[in-house]
């Protein structure tokens, strides 16, 4: 497996004032330097350091208000945990900073509904693993995750409890599998009953329906995931560069 892309340095810039304002160098109600300040003190962008603010107020961790600066608004993030994913980077670092939780196990063939959603052929054996997704070191749950891998790829059972665990890299690893393209599909969902009591949120409320699909060599489909993230605990972001062609 390939290593990843080194964090973008909005995000270290923002552990580094999240690792701050939980050791108390910043409190409660103080202003954290300017952006003119941080940019010259860390070395990069303007930009950047508006970038790592945003992922920081994305936390509850710190209140910009026009004409004042921005304060510490908490010391550790609020329970609405917000993944802002704009590249594979991001979704890597995410896995990182969380914890899967095995409720079940089956094996499944596709009948009509799954292999539309997993972009199968009918009757395709899966090994379906039923989860949660929490953040390390916290009983905060952001999503209901279903994963699918094929039946012989079963020993990364043995893996998925481990703290920062990147399944499609255990199919890797294990496999010799590469994953050369991951697809998105984002959809608003109403959360049905019984995986909004695993959430802990309200039957029928708002919810984000993110399908990840991992292929590799050939276009061989090698994973799917389905995550249920309430409507407060997840965003995707991203960026358009444009390239104008000079006269």
């Amino acid at each position: 497996m390939s290593p990843p892309a080194a964090p973008a340095r909005y995000r270290q810039l923002a552990d580094t004032l999240i690792r701050d304002i939980e050791a108390g160098k910043y409190r409660v109600g103080a202003l954290l330097p300017t952006e003119f300040e941080l940019s010259d003190r860390h070395g990069v962008s303007r930009h950047t350091v508006r970038e790592a603010f945003r992922r920081l107020a994305d936390m509850g961790l710190i209140s910009r208000r026009p004409g004042v600066g921005t304060s510490v608004k908490a010391k550790t993030a609020d329970q609405r945990y917000v993944a802002s994913l704009s590249s594979l980077s991001d979704l890597f670092q995410y896995t990182k900073r969380t914890r899967l939780k095995v409720l079940a196990e089956r094996q499944v063939k596709a009948g009509a509904r799954l292999a539309a959603m997993l972009h199968c052929k009918r009757g395709q054996a899966w090994l379906e693993f039923e989860t949660c997704r929490y953040l390390i070191g916290t009983a905060q749950l952001i999503s209901y995750t279903q994963i699918y891998v094929y039946p012989d790829h079963a020993a990364i059972r043995g893996h998925l409890d481990k703290r920062g665990v990147w399944v499609y890299g255990l199919v890797e690893r294990y496999y010799g599998e590469r994953i050369v393209e991951v697809q998105q599909e984002i959809g608003a969902v109403s959360i049905e009953p019984r995986i909004a009591a695993i959430l802990g949120v309200t039957p029928g409320s708002a919810g984000l329906q993110v399908l990840r699909y991992y292929i590799g060599r050939g276009k061989r489909l090698l994973s799917v995931s389905m995550n249920i993230y309430p409507g407060n605990r997840f965003k995707f972001s991203t960026q358009w560069h444009l390239e104008w062609e000079r006269d």
